[in-house]
C-alpha cells in the first residue's frame, strides 16, 4: 500500500459516519434527471469519488462498463476529465446516455422546440374531432380495449383500417400487443408526436426530442405506476385511463430543456472538454475497449440476473420498440434481459469454478434447496466474474475501481457480493484497498419480497449498499 492509497483511506474515515448515503441530497441535477431508469447508482456517489481521487492524482481516463442512465459519465464531463467512456448491453441505456452527455447550443434548441411546438399544435387542430373520439368509435365497432386478444393484439390492423375509411395517412408502428399496452387515442398522438420529431433536422436535438418522447411513453401507457416490470393496469383502471399525451410530452421536453441549458453551461464553463465514447458491449468481453487506458473505474453492476431482480430489458421495451432509431438495430428487443449477466440458465446442476470461497459456500446451502435457483445464482456469479476480468484489463496498473454492490439475498441465504467480488478481483491483478457501507435512500423497489416464493414469507430487500475499492497492482 503507497502513501496514495493512504491518503485516499485517510480521507474516506475522516468522512462523517452517514456521509455517503446522501439522503438529503438532490440527485437530479443537471441531466440527471431527464429520463428514469431503474436502480440508478445516485450522481453524488461519483461526484465524490472523482474529488476524492482527483485530489490525489490527474485522472485523464474514466470508465463505467455497466453505464446504464449514464449518471457516472455526466458527472466525469462536469469534472473535466479528458477521456470518458461508458458501455452497456442495453441499446436503450446507450441511447439514453448519449443524450444525456451531449450538450447543446441553448439558442438552437429553443429555436427548433419552437419549430416543432408550432407543428405540433397545427396537426393537432386538424386532427382534434379525431383524437378526441377515436377510443368511442373502435368501442362502438365491437372492441373491448381492455382485451388482450381483439384489440390488444390486433391494434395495428384495425387501426389502418379506420384511418383508410378517412383517408388518413398515419404510420402506426407494428409490434407484438400494442394494443395490450396502449389505448387507441394515445397510439394516435404518440404517433403524430413521433412524425413531428422526425421532421427536426439537427440529430443532436432530435435525439433530445427522443428522450422527452420516450419518458411521455412510459407515463401514458397502461402499464401500472411506479414499476419497472412490464405489469399492466386492471381492466377497470384501463377503462378509466385518459392521458392527454400531448400536454405530458411537452411538459417533460419544457422541465428536460432547463436541465440540458444547466448542464451545456456547465460543461461550457470547463477549461477542459472531456471526450465522450459509448459501446453497446457485453462488459463479459467489453471487446471495442482498448486494453490499459484507465485511470479509474466507477461502476455499480446489477444486484442478480433480471429475471429475479430488475429488468431493465422490460423496462426499455415499449421505448426501444416506438423509436425509430433502433430500427437498424439487429438485437431482438424482447430477449434483452436474456442477454444481461445471468441469462444462461443451468436448471440442472453446474461445476464450480469460481473463485470465491465464499460464494461456493452459500451455493452449496442453497443447491440443497432447490437447485435451479442456485443455477441461477451461478449463472449470475460466472458472468460477473467474467465482467471482473474484461474490466480488469481495461484499467492501468495502479488504476482504482470503485464498485457499487448489493448483497441479496436468496432462498434466505445473504450472498456477499462485497466479499466475492474482492475474491475474484485478486485472481485478475486486483487489491481491495477499502470498503463502505451505504444506506440507500428513495429505492423504487419493494421494501419486501418473498425469496422462498412460499405465501406469506417475506424478507427485506437490499436495503445497503457497499463501495469496493480496488487497485489493480499487475
Amino acid at each position: 500500500m503507497d502513501n496514495t492509497d493512504k491518503n485516499i483511506i485517510a480521507k474516506l474515515e475522516s468522512l462523517p459516519e452517514n456521509f455517503w448515503d446522501f439522503s438529503n441530497a438532490n440527485t437530479r441535477t443537471h441531466t440527471h434527471g431527464l429520463h428514469a431508469y431503474p436502480a440508478m447508482m445516485i450522481s453524488p456517489i461519483s461526484r465524490n469519488i472523482i474529488g476524492i481521487i482527483g485530489a490525489e492524482r490527474k485522472i485523464n481516463s474514466l470508465l463505467d462498463p455497466f453505464s446504464g442512465s449514464g449518471t457516472v459519465l455526466v458527472e466525469g464531463q462536469l469534472a473535466g476529465i479528458p477521456h470518458v467512456v461508458g458501455n452497456d448491453i442495453n441499446p436503450f441505456a446507450v441511447f439514453l446516455s448519449k443524450v444525456k452527455t451531449t450538450p447543446l447550443d441553448s439558442t438552437e434548441m429553443y429555436a427548433e422546440i419552437a419549430r416543432m411546438k408550432s407543428a405540433l399544435e397545427s396537426v393537432y387542430c386538424g386532427m382534434a374531432h379525431i383524437i378526441n373520439g377515436i377510443d368511442k368509435e373502435i368501442e362502438l365497432l365491437g372492441y373491448d380495449l381492455t382485451d388482450k386478444d381483439g384489440w390488444g393484439a390486433n391494434a395495428p390492423r384495425i387501426l389502418e383500417l379506420y384511418f383508410n375509411r378517412r383517408n388518413i395517412s398515419i404510420k402506426i408502428p407494428s409490434f407484438k400487443n400494442i394494443g395490450y399496452w396502449f389505448k387507441p387515442k394515445v397510439i394516435m398522438e404518440l404517433s403524430l408526436i413521433r412524425d413531428v420529431i422526425n421532421s427536426v433536422k439537427s440529430s443532436e436535438i432530435k435525439n433530445f426530442l427522443f428522450l422527452a418522447f420516450s419518458e411521455t411513453i412510459r407515463l401514458v401507457s397502461n402499464r401500472r405506476n411506479g414499476e419497472f416490470k412490464m405489469f399492466r393496469m386492471p381492466p377497470d383502471k384501463v377503462k378509466e385511463h385518459n392521458p392527454d399525451t400531448r400536454v405530458e410530452f411537452l411538459k417533460i421536453l419544457d422541465r428536460n430543456s432547463k436541465k440540458i441549458t444547466d448542464f451545456s453551461t456547465g460543461i461550457n464553463a470547463q477549461p477542459r472538454k472531456s471526450t465522450v465514447e459509448l459501446y453497446n458491449d457485453d462488459a463479459c468481453s467489453l471487446q471495442n475497449i482498448d486494453d490499459g487506458v484507465f485511470d479509474l473505474i466507477i461502476t455499480s453492476p446489477p444486484y442478480g440476473d433480471s429475471r429475479t431482480t430488475v429488468a431493465y430489458g422490460e423496462f426499455s421495451r415499449l421505448s426501444l420498440q416506438w423509436l425509430d432509431i433502433f430500427k437498424s438495430d439487429g438485437r431482438d428487443v424482447m430477449r434483452i434481459d436474456k442477454l444481461l449477466m445471468g441469462g444462461k440458465k443451468f436448471k440442472n446442476g453446474f461445476d464450480f469454478d469460481i473463485p470465491s470461497d465464499n460464494l461456493r459456500m452459500s451455493l452449496d446451502r442453497i443447491r440443497r434447496l432447490d437447485m435451479e435457483r442456485a443455477g441461477d445464482v451461478f449463472s449470475f456469479y460466472r458472468d460477473f466474474e467474467k465482467s471482473v476480468h474484461a474490466i480488469s484489463k481495461k484499467t492501468k496498473i495502479g488504476g482504482y475501481h470503485f464498485w457499487v454492490v448489493g448483497n441479496r439475498t436468496v432462498k434466505n441465504e445473504n450472498l456477499q457480493t462485497d466479499i466475492i467480488l474482492e475474491q475474484i478481483a485478486e485472481k485478475y491483478g486486483m487489491q481491495k484497498i477499502y470498503s463502505i457501507r451505504r444506506n440507500i435512500s428513495n429505492k423504487v423497489m419493494p421494501s419486501k419480497n418473498s425469496p422462498t416464493n412460499v405465501i406469506g414469507e417475506k424478507n427485506t430487500t437490499i436495503c445497503n449498499e457497499h463501495i469496493v475499492i480496488l487497485k489493480k497492482i499487475a
